[in-house]
């Protein structure tokens, strides 16, 4: 029996209540009761939120009938989609579906926060690293299929082991069979009826997949030649998935779950799955009313209880706000915001004994490296590790902070000589040289220490933190791995860089920026047959600016986006006018920085509009892109590069041999060209380790399919060497150095134009013969 606590003198208010409810649910019509019964288990931020938010991003599976399809007229219609409609009556909110977007395609934008949740699916562990997952709403085996008379009845999925099965792509049970059935062939296709259709045709011995769904598309396809074959021990447990980092989103909607009854429940499964749901129980108008006022009272009887505990509950809640609201969540170190508390604390102690300090900015080198290489899991237990180390190297009553990101801050209070700041930084450097072992990993990494002290080189905080930064930033600047004090040398640095910020924000709308072209030849024919777009910056008032000092400044402000869009759309103009009065096949070359190609980076479909009212194809620009690019494992930076491939917009390796990257990654993007970096070509002779390393990058390359284009070139037994190692492009001084496009135009119009003298001092027999590309022999 479940008793309900009532409070001295309380039986008259839930008297008041019972008749309150009752008269509110006899009079209103039930979806509106229902509605209000969902409304009042939100708390008023919840409210308010859907109040901010009143339309919400819907993923959806748009081929999994009958949990969720797109019929002819466009509606999204199935099990799934009138749980969503209930939902969106319930909340009195309006879903977006996104109606359009295939099912890999509705995981990226779950994965880039494109929508704010999808309907239905699977929670898996992978997906956990995106999505939180409400209670599962529905259940439904997974069930084996196949035809019945070829191959028999297999039973257990067991028995399907060096058999070939249908799955659907990017589904739970491609990872299961994946990971726990290596030997079963998978043939991954895009939705279920494909896949049932290959079973049909023999072209696959089974299918494993959900029972409800292959049930209602064999009966509307006519497939009655497949038959169920087996069972295995797993089943869709299909909830909602919110995109992370949206609590107030995932509680809603487990509210909104919690609020469908079973009988509701029962109706929707009935009409699309045509389930047998318990019988209905027809109800008198008395018995009605007496279920009614047992719900009210138990309701109101919950909501007094729930009133004598909310003082207690906010007490808890309260200490937990202040600990998630001081503590880093990751690695337990304080945040910024008490970092900041205990640095306003130490800076307003009365002057004298004790009040002096120094602050420690730290950062990570080559953090983003490990984390795009190896991936944010193992970048996340990295900074773990880290701050335990940290911890150990200071005294119990300093303070260790994790600002944000891979930066720390560590405040060494009481300390008055250079040398005791000294000692600790470079305990701080050394522990942190030490091998770190991540999952397996073995990890290495150095950091990066600016040091200003109070009150001698700062009086309020900011202006520490500032100094700090500035020299923290001024060590990377020398190679990292080390600390700085800051000075006043760096304090000028920091306002001339303020000011050339400023400046840069001003120059594309200012029209200050101009294309240098530097001619790349064909080592074969000495002709030019491309060029390599160079940006200068001519201030108004500095004069020219190197782009070593802007293209840097412009990375870390965000500023290279807008700089790019305008380096290729100058490039590409430049592109037509050369291809209509030099060469329709002439190409231009374009540098990109790595931003450009991770969210809200290049709009590609744009840059194929932009070459389409040019008359240009994707083949008029190469995109030069760096070899870590490559090994980044974030969605946005891959279906970037397959978009490109898709356009036409061939891909080049810049400065290739002096980062890392993977011989599979240049076959799965399809990558053009390989650029060798100068610095092997600047001392290149026949008997030197360079020539042997050259060759062995273009030999490698054309396996790959890969041309290779060789930077700084000067001499011209450089050139002949490279020519003679079946090197195919040639670009440096020895040909011509950048030029305006004017002159570049004037070049090659000119008689006397490089490819001349270049093949009266070049042999010009045939170079080797390249091998027959890899991707071509297959």
């Amino acid at each position: 029996m479940i008793r309900f606590k009532l409070f001295p003198g309380s039986l008259k208010k839930v008297t008041h209540l019972v008749t309150l409810a009752l008269m509110c649910l006899l009079l209103s019509p039930p979806s509106m009761a229902k509605s209000q019964q969902l409304v009042n288990t939100l708390s008023p931020s919840e409210r308010q939120w859907l109040i901010n938010n009143p339309v919400i991003k819907l993923g959806i599976d748009r081929a999994f009938p009958p949990f969720g399809s797109i019929t002819e007229n466009n509606e999204y219609v199935g099990f799934t989609a009138d749980y969503m409609k209930l939902i969106s009556e319930r909340l009195g909110i309006e879903f977006d579906v996104f109606k359009d977007a295939p099912w890999n395609e509705t995981i990226s934008l779950a994965k880039s926060g494109g929508i704010d949740m999808i309907a239905g699916l699977v929670n898996t562990v992978e997906r956990q690293n995106y999505l939180d997952f409400s209670p599962t709403y529905i259940k439904t085996p997974t069930i084996i299929i196949n035809d019945g008379l070829k191959n028999g009845y297999p039973g257990d999925i067991r028995n399907l082991e060096n058999k070939i099965v249908a799955v659907e792509k990017g589904s739970f049970v491609s990872d299961m069979l994946s990971k726990e059935y290596p030997s079963i062939t998978q043939i991954q296709v895009k939705n279920t009826e494909l896949a049932l259709s290959m079973v049909a045709r023999n072209k696959a011995d089974a299918y494993i997949g959900n029972a409800a769904t292959a049930s209602f598309i064999i009966k509307q396809m006519g497939l009655n030649n497949l038959f169920y074959a087996g069972t295995t021990p797993y089943s869709s447990n299909h909830s909602i998935g919110v995109v992370k980092n949206n609590p107030m989103l995932t509680s809603v909607m487990n509210k909104a779950l919690a609020s469908i009854d079973q009988e509701t429940h029962d109706s929707i499964a009935n009409k699309w799955f045509g389930m047998q749901v318990r019988p209905h129980i027809q109800r008198s108008t008395a018995i009605g009313l007496a279920t009614l006022a047992l719900l009210a009272l138990a309701l109101s009887a919950f909501w007094i209880n729930t009133l004598y505990r909310t003082k207690k509950a906010l007490r808890l809640s309260e200490r937990k706000i202040r600990q998630q609201a001081n503590v880093d969540s990751l690695t337990g170190l304080i945040n910024r915001r008490h970092m900041l508390e205990v640095l306003n604390y130490e800076i307003n102690k009365p002057k004298g004994s004790g009040s002096e300090f120094a602050l420690l900015f730290l950062d990570l080198d080559e953090f983003k490296e490990i984390n795009d290489t190896l991936g944010h899991s193992i970048g996340d237990e990295l900074l773990k590790s880290v701050s335990e180390r940290l911890r150990r190297c200071v005294r119990i009553n300093d303070t260790v902070s994790r600002l944000g990101g891979d930066e720390f801050i560590i405040i060494l209070k009481e300390v008055h000589k250079k040398a005791d700041i000294e000692r600790i930084a470079q305990s701080v450097c050394d522990t942190l040289n030490k091998e770190f072992m991540i999952q397996d990993h073995q990890i290495t990494v150095s950091t990066s220490i600016g040091i200003t002290q109070f009150p001698k080189d700062a009086a309020t905080a900011d202006d520490l933190l500032i100094n700090a930064d500035q020299a923290m930033y001024a060590g990377k600047h020398n190679g990292g791995d080390g600390y700085s004090f800051f000075d006043d040398s760096m304090r000028q640095a920091m306002i001339e860089r303020n000011q050339t910020l400023r400046d840069l924000k001003l120059a594309v709308p200012g029209n200050q920026f101009e294309l240098h072209y530097q001619p790349i030849l064909d080592l074969d024919s000495g002709k030019i047959t491309k060029a390599e777009a160079l940006i200068r910056w001519r201030h108004p008032t500095r004069g020219l600016i190197s782009p070593e000092i802007f293209i840097q400044l412009a990375e870390e402000s965000g500023q290279i986006i807008e700089i790019g869009e305008w380096v290729f759309r100058e490039a590409a103009k430049q592109a037509a006018i050369w291809q209509q009065s030099y060469s329709p096949t002439f190409q231009i070359s374009i540098n990109t920085s790595p931003l450009q190609y991770r969210d809200n980076g290049i709009d590609i479909n744009s840059w194929c509009h932009y070459l389409e009212q040019l008359g240009l194809t994707g083949q008029a620009i190469i995109v030069e892109i760096t070899e870590g690019l490559l090994m980044e494992s974030s969605s946005a930076v891959k279906e970037k590069l397959w978009h490109l491939r898709d356009a036409g917009i061939e891909v080049a390796i810049d400065d290739f041999g002096t980062g890392y990257s993977s011989l599979s990654y240049l076959r799965k993007f399809d990558i053009d060209y390989l650029k060798i970096d100068q610095s092997f070509v600047s001392n290149l002779s026949a008997d030197s380790e360079d020539i042997a390393l050259c060759e062995a990058i273009i030999v490698m390359a054309h396996k790959l399919g890969c041309d290779v284009v060789a930077e700084g070139v000067e001499e011209k037994d450089q050139s002949q060497l490279l020519k003679n190692a079946g090197c195919d492009f040639g670009q440096g001084y020895l040909f011509s150095k950048p030029l305006s496009a004017s002159d570049f135009t004037l070049l090659l119009n000119s008689p006397n134009r490089p490819n001349d003298s270049y093949k009266d001092s070049i042999d010009t027999s045939p170079k080797t013969k390249r091998a027959t590309p890899v991707s071509a022999a297959l």
